[in-house]
């Protein structure tokens, strides 16, 4: 009897031990298959969190609060008087007649018969400070009397007067430019006339004033031969 107990395992014996293995081996297949499939899960249900994380909130694509956006400015203070004084004005007063000197000049005593005049005038400033004057032809103004008879006026045909303004400082002197008389009388309806009289020589004295601005000279005298 002790001699078949310590024998080897009958063949039932070992069936039910492969069965038992192949029971564990299944088992264990399942149990790995399931942990693959579990840790597969896990991995794609994190990507999909982090890709639905990514798209902005509400909260942070909010308009700005009307706190930041309709905050009114803050106003300046007014600046003080003496911040922004008045400006002072520079520009020199008109000159007036007692400001300026004017002085008609001819170019010579005496004119031969052949000659003819060449006039212009000279301006100084007497005063202690600036002024400003015209002193364009438009405001100048040439007379020749003979007596109490005038003979020529420049602007009796003036057709291109122009206007120019100085400032004169005190003792400047401006002389114009000369203009030349052809030694005929004038008058506004004789300008285009061809045969206006002439202003008698042989001897003959005539008087030059000149004014600009309002401001008249002391005549100067000379004589047509």
């Amino acid at each position: 009897m002790s001699g078949q107990r310590g024998g080897k395992p009958s063949a039932a014996v070992y069936r039910r031990r492969r069965l038992v293995a192949l029971v564990l081996a299944v088992i264990v297949v399942a149990l790995l298959v399931w942990g693959v499939v579990s840790i597969f899960g896990a991995l794609r249900g994190g990507g999909d969190a982090t890709s639905t994380g990514a798209a902005p909130s509400s909260t942070e694509t909010a308009a700005p609060t009307s706190t930041t956006s309709e905050a009114e400015p803050t106003e300046s203070p007014e600046p003080t008087a003496s911040e922004t004084p008045e400006p002072t004005d520079d520009t020199p007063a008109v000159c007036a007649e007692g400001d300026v000197t004017v002085t008609a000049i001819t170019d010579a005593a005496t004119y031969a018969a052949d000659a003819l005049p060449q006039l212009s005038m000279k301006l100084v400033n007497t005063s202690d400070t600036p002024c400003r004057m015209d002193v364009g032809t438009s405001a100048q103004i040439y007379t020749i009397k003979s007596g109490d008879d005038t003979i020529w006026t420049s602007t009796d045909c003036q057709s291109d007067g122009t206007s120019q303004v100085v400032e004169l400082t005190p003792a400047k002197e401006v002389t114009s430019p000369a203009i030349e008389w052809v030694r005929e009388r004038s008058t506004t309806d004789t300008c285009d006339s061809d045969s206006r009289p002439a202003a008698v020589g042989g001897g003959a004295y005539y008087s030059l004033t000149v004014s600009i601005g309002g401001i008249a000279s002391e005549p100067v005298f000379f004589e047509l031969q």
